[in-house]
């Protein structure tokens, strides 16, 4: 069986060639878009401009989705602790459900008020 660790370590090193290949769209993105607002500023032709800058805007999604790449490799990182410290299986979903809740939910549910109704 497999260690809690071997798990996360596992999630973790998945997620890395996503978030250098969203690290490489950002860079390029931002390259291309300035090469191409300097192209057009030389041949004198400012609509091309607007191209350069809307794919120099295309580096916004690319970090957005690196920085939450990131942020879900945290917090499977700070997963780890809790879950080794778990005596038993329903303190380790216990804990499991709250952290989902905190990170991947925008209010929480109470399991209590999801079971009355």
């Amino acid at each position: 069986m497999r260690t809690t660790s071997d798990v996360i370590d596992l999630a973790i090193k998945e997620n890395r060639v996503a978030t250098y290949l969203l690290y490489g769209f950002s860079v390029a993105f931002v390259l291309t878009g300035m090469a191409l607002i300097v192209w057009s500023m030389v041949q004198k032709q400012p609509i091309m401009a607007i191209a350069g800058v809307a794919d120099g805007a295309l580096f916004w999604p690319a970090v957005k989705f690196a920085d939450k790449t990131r942020r879900s490799n945290i917090m499977l990182r700070t997963l780890e602790v809790p879950l080794n410290l778990a005596q038993t299986a329903t303190e380790a979903a216990e804990m499991l459900q709250r952290v989902f809740e905190a990170h991947f939910l925008e209010t929480p549910v109470s399991t209590k008020a999801a079971v009355q109704k």
